[in-house]
């Protein structure tokens, strides 16, 4: 009896032995293409981390011991990776000593394009037609909770990051796509989003602000005080006159919007329409969108632009009058 417990616990031992090696060690079958950014200076253990939370391996703790035991730790290069199909621990591992070998065309998306800028951008460049797009922006799966629903070419607008990207040929609008919300993604972590949830917000209301301080701000320290504007007259139920909405609601940007321009017909203008419009007008970057999660505490309800781009703000229409006049009357012309 005792030599069959025995051996009970040595099968037991080795089918355990077997499941651990196999779950830890075994390969993954990615569905789409995963992009995997490896920062300079980075450790195995940090580069295992980075792998294991995009999926491209099973296990941070495996990686560490097997790069320890292939004596490679010293040889892993920093760079962009894509990764794709079923990758073994070991390719993923001789991937990453051979460095990055980036392929396709070099894109770069500026903060503040909207998704039709993004689109051209794209289709100028021979890599996606507007109706492909389009339609994967309609109806393409993605896999994160946040975005609003399929269904609206639209939907997307805001959360496609802008970011530089390598774009090869027979990438799909759908991979591209994904490439940029990837990107969103890793801005969007679980600080963010307690931050989202304590302002009362959804993320597509989030986004929308954002998108409307990236569009409005010039100068960097201006922004999160635009936000904080923004927030106050949301707050007093007052109108937010954004001429970057109403731009947008246009098509086109004007230096200077007319009677006629504030009065058009659409949710996006918010000089007839309360509250925030329906949703983003731009791709917001980084610094707009932590604006929009941190503004500015300030008393100040309205804001005009100086010649070089800066803003004074005011806290009564009257001030805002008199920067407007000082501005009007070259006062800050030689700023």
């Amino acid at each position: 009896m005792k030599k069959i417990i025995i051996l009970l616990l040595a099968v037991i031992l080795v089918v355990g032995g077997v499941w651990y090696y196999s779950h830890l060690f075994g390969s993954v079958t990615l569905k789409n293409k995963v992009e995997v950014i490896i920062p300079e200076a980075s450790t195995s253990e940090e580069i295992g981390v980075i792998l294991a939370d995009k999926g491209v391996i099973r296990s941070a703790f495996a990686f560490k011991l097997q790069v320890k035991k292939n004596g490679v730790g010293a040889e892993l290069k920093a760079g962009t990776y894509d990764f794709k199909g079923t990758c073994t621990l070991s390719e993923v591992i001789e991937t990453l000593v051979k460095g990055p070998a980036l392929s396709g065309e070099k894109i770069t998306v500026p903060e503040g394009y909207s998704q039709k800028q993004i689109i051209a951008l794209l289709v100028s460049k021979g890599l996606v037609t507007e109706a492909a797009f389009l339609d994967a922006a309609a109806n393409g799966n993605y896999a994160y909770d946040y975005l609003p629903a399929a269904g609206d070419s639209q939907r997307l607008e805001g959360f496609l990051y802008p970011e530089t990207y390598y774009i090869a040929k027979d990438d799909s609008a759908a991979e591209i796509i994904s490439m940029m919300l990837e990107e969103f993604d890793a801005q969007y972590g679980d600080e963010w989003q307690a931050r989202v949830n304590e302002l009362g917000l959804t993320p597509k209301e989030w986004v929308t602000m954002a998108s409307i301080v990236e569009k409005e701000a010039v100068v960097e320290k201006d922004r999160p005080i635009i936000a904080g504007v923004f927030y106050n007259r949301l707050n007093l139920n007052m109108l937010l006159q954004s001429c970057a909405t109403v731009q947008y609601a246009l098509g086109e940007t004007k230096s200077v919007l007319t009677n006629e321009d504030v009065q058009i017909d659409s949710a996006y203008n918010t000089y007839i329409h309360y509250g925030l419009p329906p949703g983003p007008i731009a791709s917001p970057g980084h610094d707009s969108l932590y604006a929009a999660l941190y503004p500015t505490d300030t008393d100040n309800l309205y804001f005009v632009a100086k010649p070089n781009g800066e803003h004074i703000f005011s806290k009564t229409y009257e001030e805002h009058l008199s920067a407007k006049a000082a501005i009007e009357n070259g006062e800050y012309d030689n700023e």
